[in-house]
């Protein structure tokens, strides 16, 4: 995966709130590759940070971070083996929590998305950040899945997070469109953003704070919310 403008910038919009926690942690799912990027160049610019950085773990360390990890299936660039398959809470007893999470390019490799979404949750502390940048639209056979921007929402509605943007972009950080939020779901964002016309393909990005300790909880599409659901079992799981 590549560490690329587009994450990088929605790192730089909450980093200083994620700084200023005490000890600042960060854990990426899946190992990154580091891209020189204006981005970077632009956030260490106005934190006054003249380090070089060849990986993502001097790029956090630099940027004042003091404990980084990543997770992936292999040990390269300082990852910790694990299957994100798998819930790594109750498979691998991994209770570890951390200042800031990342999924950037890799939810979509992973089979077991719910897996994905409750590691997400459950290794970001309370009051901490995960951000999610994922293939949106074309990424024909990138991955297993492309995400919408409704996803998110409907994610952060269910489980109380504190959204914090949902943005259309592509990786080199050329395109970037604001998508607000609040529960939304718009069917236009092709034709209202022109993204046939855009160079490269369109990832979404979330950026959400989780604000308590709870338990994660799968989200119901908010398109079907209002439908009368007459199992109280069912309807207990997504009140």
């Amino acid at each position: 995966m590549s560490f690329t403008n587009l994450i990088t910038t929605a790192i730089d919009s909450v980093a200083d709130e994620i700084l200023s926690q005490p000890n600042p942690s960060v854990c990426e799912l899946g190992n990154q590759r580091l891209k020189n990027n204006k981005s970077r160049a632009k956030l260490f610019q106005r934190k006054n940070i003249t380090t070089s950085c060849s990986t993502t773990k001097e790029f956090f360390l630099a940027l004042g971070f003091k404990r980084y990890l990543a997770i992936d299936v292999n040990t390269e660039m300082d990852a910790v083996a694990m299957d994100l398959n798998m819930d790594i809470v109750s498979h691998y007893n991994f209770t570890e929590k951390f200042n800031l999470v990342t999924n950037n390019g890799t939810g979509e490799h992973v089979f077991n998305q719910l897996a994905v979404f409750k590691n997400t949750h459950d290794i970001t502390k309370t009051g901490g950040f995960m951000i999610h940048v994922l293939p949106f639209y074309r990424w024909v056979d990138h991955g297993f899945y492309n995400f919408h921007p409704n996803l998110f929402f409907c994610l952060a509605h269910q489980n109380n997070y504190n959204m914090r943007g949902v943005w259309i972009g592509t990786s080199d950080g050329a395109h970037v469109e604001k998508l607000g939020t609040k529960l939304n779901r718009d069917k236009g964002y092709r034709g209202k953003f022109n993204l046939d016309s855009w160079e490269r393909d369109p990832m979404v990005v979330a950026i959400m704070q989780k604000v308590d300790h709870k338990e994660f909880e799968m989200p119901q599409q908010h398109l079907y919310s209002g439908d009368n659901i007459t199992s109280s079992e069912i309807s207990e799981r997504y009140k």
